[in-house]
């Protein structure tokens, strides 16, 4: 009888960045309710949107069977250098035509996971950087019933991170400062009642561990 593989935490495994995306998805990428305002955004395809945008098309807001919208799309990927200002000048283009990033009750749309937007542009910011995160907290708006800080402070469902957790994990300087700056609350933990200073430690990131310990002091 064959030994039991040990289990390996994704998370633990340090990716190569070093490798190019290519297209930041495939068409089989794309699932059931994914509307053609989903596919041209998500696929950067400019010419595309301004089309279905001109026709009248109100899908900025439609979700897919996982409530992903073209936002969600557009901030979870994973992009080459290049392709980054054209993700946020997407982004803002869906922003300027109505594309939400709260819902209705003003806390963060989510996808069917309890992911927000900010969650998963902090999950990409190994590739992205702090571009796609920044698009995001800057259009976050002000006079509804949540603070900046509440949203951005907000935890994710299923590990309860916030986005600062998520950005720390993957090691990027400054989309944590970004976060930070943006009045992130340093306290919160998630379920595993891990701060955003012991991820700095559990994925071995000795700038950010040394600027959380003197931010906490």
């Amino acid at each position: 009888m064959a030994a039991p593989q040990e289990y390996v935490n994704p998370f633990d495994i340090k990716p190569d960045y070093s490798k190019p995306v290519g297209p930041p998805m495939q068409d089989i990428h794309f699932i059931k309710g994914s509307t053609p305002m989903h596919k041209a955004a998500a696929l950067l395809k400019f010419a595309e949107v301004d089309a279905l945008l001109a026709a009248g098309s109100k899908d900025v807001n439609t979700g897919d069977v996982l409530d992903q919208t073209p936002l969600t799309l557009l901030a979870r990927n994973h992009y080459d250098n290049e392709d980054v200002p054209k993700a946020v000048a997407m982004i803002e283009k869906l922003l300027a035509a109505g594309a939400a990033l709260v819902d209705e009750e003003g806390k963060m749309k989510r996808d069917k996971y309890g992911d927000s937007l900010l969650h998963l542009a902090a999950m990409a910011s190994g590739r992205n950087g702090p571009a796609v995160i920044k698009a995001l907290v800057d259009a976050l708006p002000t006079g509804g019933p949540y603070t900046k800080v509440q949203l951005v402070s907000a935890r994710c469902k299923n590990f309860g991170n916030t986005a600062l957790h998520w950005a720390t994990l993957n090691g990027n300087v400054d989309a944590c400062r970004l976060l930070i700056e943006a009045g992130t609350r340093l306290d919160r933990l998630n379920r595993q009642k891990e701060s955003i200073l012991d991820y700095a430690n559990k994925y071995e990131h000795v700038k950010l561990k040394a600027k959380y310990e003197g931010l906490m002091k």
